[in-house]
């Protein structure tokens, strides 16, 4: 596979993508470049651009650096060729010739090698299906289009479908490339109906899912296999043998824990029968705990070989040789019982087929990309990352700390073997072990958690400011997994949970059948237990940078479907009563009550999201409902002693506002130049509640008494005070910096120190927290010494006039009830004072 990441550029420094060139920076030699531009910046420069890259193979062994220059057009050869019609698409990489078909159910039409040998039979490739009954389902492709094409590589993209029940849509993503004889494979399966989450339960064994017996992808050879050549991992020897019926299949993660409660069914029953894999066959069979397999099939004609990524940690999987085919088990009937695709849910498998010479190396290599990076300094000096630090200089505590993440026995690889966060549904998730302080027993305490404060961005950031191995690869998994599994893939339900983010598993209870879908009818005990996606857990900018990394397509629809759930959740003529009133909902801007609409996590998080989508698509509509938003929550003249922010219980993610106000919408308009009214309006409210917070506002610590439950989270949450100080020196122009920065300071170090005291501090929710903003003090301590050119212009005579208070779509649908139940009061009062009045002068007329 080619060096293929996503570069972030000063803005102005390129405008066409195709007058870049690459060359190795040791061998000062050329390299053929492929792009395409995924951000840009408001003069239209490009911002993102995603590049692909063929190095040699001295170059992809030995590892180096690579110069992108703006010098006229990038090397053009090597190429390959692809023809499109209205039957398909056709793909000539110089070694091999690839042919993709519209409609039928072949993935995989035809491959044919340069010398001529034909490497698949009549029946191609294709996707078996076979529903909970075992009966079997017959797909179809819809489409064929090209993605990408260029001199470097081609990416097709399929859609289809599968009646199994009900329906299963699948995306075949392939990547071809120059001079290869192989091709990548990222297979997508989602099952779009909603789920009926009664009571707002969304346990295991729903209505809305699918139960599915078996899903592979099948390869069939022009001529019968004659041997097969298999290992359990690339570092192996290969095993030959001449008995070709053959399978390796992997039942569970293989650790200590394999057999956690983690893995349990709808029925509550564990859905692992035993540690690791095993091979069966007519020979012996071979067991082992984690496999990363590949499997050739030789015969007459070219050899076929297959891998896929990320085999053990996503079980149950299988790898085949059965009935003459090369088979990929992906939810394989091995298993012994139907897998559950929740309804909403989805999950991608990617997985690589080689054909000719060879043909297992490659394919296991096609698994196994070169890990590559962008060079801190650049990152920082593109300034396309908000934030970016490359070099945290003295700051060796807040490196320590966070650092653990990715090094040692307390990493989030190590602690996910405590209650075996691996499978299809759970692999790349973190254990919320914060919840499981207080636990107590055999079993492990089983919570998910979902994504929470964004961890998604804080491992991709890292892995941009430190080029680290283990933060690029959490940052990938954490980033798959959050848009397979936790994003709710339906447009069938309500308006305020199609396409949103499901919450972290509900606060010290075990997940049990609910999964990562928060409330469990295990754990109901009536009243007003339930609910869905909200507001106050929606996350997007890690997954935005995660695409802008990554080229990743699903990362940038899930960014787009976040935002417009943003739009649907506050569109009140998309409710039951929009009939009567069709205005705002209110739940885009609530926290934790259904009619506060001042500054929270609610709001702040919806905000953010907005300003995501805007900056994936461009589109205004999501920055207009941004200005809504601001406008509805805050205001220059808030009473903010009625807002109540001294009581952290219930108040404390004001701050989560005032961040995305600070660092998200008042960089986004000063960034598109738009010093108007509402950057105005914005950066007087931000200034107004951070004078609010140097007189009253404390460490968590010093107000421990204030709290139900005092934990190690709320010194990390500090933190977020040391950036709001630091934002509102960066919008200053009053000539109060200097005290903004002090303020920001002492939060910092007493975050630390605090933090420190705590054994427990080194839980998954107070490393994320760190790892998302303790970054930012190094940040704004250096651009301290900055000051905007266009600061005079900050100063303006505008009036803001008064705050205005907003009420809920309920709450206006109940006054309006009370005030036509009194006007038909007093209009019935009316007419009965006539009838008595009229009946009074016909007594004395008679």
């Amino acid at each position: 596979m080619p060096v293929r990441i996503g570069v972030p550029m000063p803005r102005g420094w390129c405008t066409d993508p195709q007058a870049l060139s690459a060359r190795t920076v040791s061998g000062n030699e050329p390299l053929p470049i492929q792009s395409r531009v995924l951000g840009r910046w408001a003069d239209r420069s490009v911002k993102w651009l995603l590049v692909s890259l063929l190095p040699s193979a001295s170059f992809g062994v030995s590892g180096g650096s690579i110069q992108l220059e703006v010098r006229g057009a990038g090397l053009a050869e090597p190429g390959l060729s692809v023809d499109q019609n209205q039957s398909g698409v056709s793909v000539d990489t110089g070694a091999a010739w690839f042919r993709f078909d519209r409609g039928g159910d072949r993935l995989l039409s035809s491959v044919t090698l340069a010398d001529g040998g034909v490497a698949l039979g009549p029946e191609g490739g294709r996707l078996r299906v076979t529903d909970g009954m075992g009966q079997v389902c017959t797909p179809r492709v819809d489409s064929v289009v090209v993605e990408e094409h260029g001199p470097v590589m081609a990416v097709i993209v399929q859609h289809g479908t599968v009646v199994c029940g009900g329906p299963l849509e699948f995306v075949a993503r392939w990547t071809v490339v120059c001079g290869a004889r192989s091709a990548m494979l990222e297979l997508r399966l989602r099952n779009p109906r909603p789920a009926r989450h009664p009571g707002g339960l969304w346990d295991l064994g729903d209505p809305g899912s699918l139960l599915l017996g078996d899903v592979s992808v099948d390869m069939m050879p022009a001529a019968p296999p004659a041997s097969i050549g298999w290992r359990a991992t690339s570092e192996a020897p290969i095993v030959s043998s001449s008995q070709v019926e053959w399978s390796l299949y992997q039942d569970s993660s293989g650790g200590e824990r394999w057999d956690s409660v983690n893995h349990v069914d709808a029925d509550g029953q564990c859905g692992v029968a035993f540690r690791g894999w095993i091979t069966r066959g007519d020979g012996a069979a071979v067991s082992g705990d984690r496999a990363q397999p590949g499997l050739e099939l030789a015969g007459t004609g070219p050899s076929i070989a297959a891998s896929l990524q990320d085999f053990w940690q996503n079980f149950p999987k299988a790898l085949r040789s059965r009935g003459g085919r090369m088979s990929v088990g992906l939810f394989p009937q091995e298993r012994g019982k139907p897998i559950e695709l929740q309804g909403g849910e989805q999950k991608r498998h990617r997985m690589g087929f080689a054909f000719g010479p060879d043909a297992l190396d490659q394919a296991q290599a096609l698994v196994a990309p070169i890990h590559s990076w962008v060079d801190p300094a650049w990152v920082e000096a593109s300034a396309a990352v908000s934030g970016f630090v490359a070099d945290l200089q003295g700051d060796p505590a807040w490196e320590r700390y966070v650092r653990t993440i990715v090094d040692g026995p307390r990493s989030f690889v190590q602690r996910r073997e405590a209650i075996d966060e691996y499978g299809w549904r759970h692999f790349g998730d973190l254990w919320a072990d914060h919840e499981a302080v207080h636990h107590s027993g055999p079993e492990p305490f089983v919570s998910h958690y979902n994504n929470q404060y964004d961890f998604v961005f804080a491992a991709g950031l890292h892995a941009m400011r430190t080029g680290d191995a283990g933060w690029a690869r959490l940052a990938r998994e954490a980033a798959e997994h959050t848009v397979d599994i936790d994003v709710y893939h339906t447009v069938g339900d309500r308006a305020a949970f199609n396409g949103g983010l499901f919450w972290h598993t509900d606060h010290h209870l075990p997940a049990r059948t609910c999964t990562h879908r928060t409330y469990s009818v295990a754990n109901a005990k009536g009243g007003d237990y339930g609910g869905g996606p909200s507001n106050e857990h929606d996350y997007a900018s890690g997954l935005l940078l995660h695409y802008f990394r990554t080229g990743d397509v699903d990362a940038l629809e899930a960014v787009v479907g976040l935002g417009d759930w943003v739009l649907a959740m506050d569109d009140g003529a998309r409710t039951l009563f929009g009939i009567i009133d069709p205005g705002p909902t209110g739940l885009a801007s609530r926290t934790l009550e259904a009619e506060y609409h001042g500054p929270g996590r609610g709001a702040g998080n919806s905000i953010a999201t907005l300003l995501d989508a805007y900056f994936a698509t461009g589109q205004r509509t999501y920055f207009d409902k941004a200005d809504e938003l601001v406008r509805r929550c805050i205001h220059p003249s808030d009473d903010i002693a009625k807002r109540r922010l001294d009581d952290p219980e219930r108040r404390w993610s004001y701050l989560v506002f005032l961040q995305v106000l600070g660092a998200r919408y008042l960089a986004a308009k000063h960034e598109l130049g738009e010093i108007d009214y509402l950057f105005q309006y914005a950066r007087a409210a931000l200034l107004h509640y951070a004078d609010w917070m140097l007189e009253h506002e404390t460490p968590y610590v010093d107000v421990f008494h204030k709290f139900d439950l005092p934990t190690e989270s709320w010194p990390a949450h500090d933190i977020r005070k040391c950036h709001v100080m630091h934002l509102a020196a960066r919008w200053d122009d009053r000539g109060s910096a200097e005290r903004f920065r002090s303020k920001a300071a002492a939060f910092y170090q007493r975050c630390l120190g605090d933090l420190d005291t705590f054994e427990t501090r080194y839980l998954t929710r107070p490393l994320v927290i760190l790892g998302t903003y303790g970054h930012l003090h190094a940040y704004f301590e250096r651009l301290a010494h900055t000051r905007d050119a266009d600061r005079v212009l900050w100063r303006h005579g505008y009036d803001f006039g008064i705050p205005q208070i907003f009420s809920s779509q309920t709450a206006r649908l109940r006054q309006t009830l009370r005030q036509r139940v009194a006007t038909v009061g007093r209009e019935f009062a009316r007419l009965v004072r006539d009838r008595i009045a009229r009946r009074r002068i016909a007594r004395r007329s008679a």
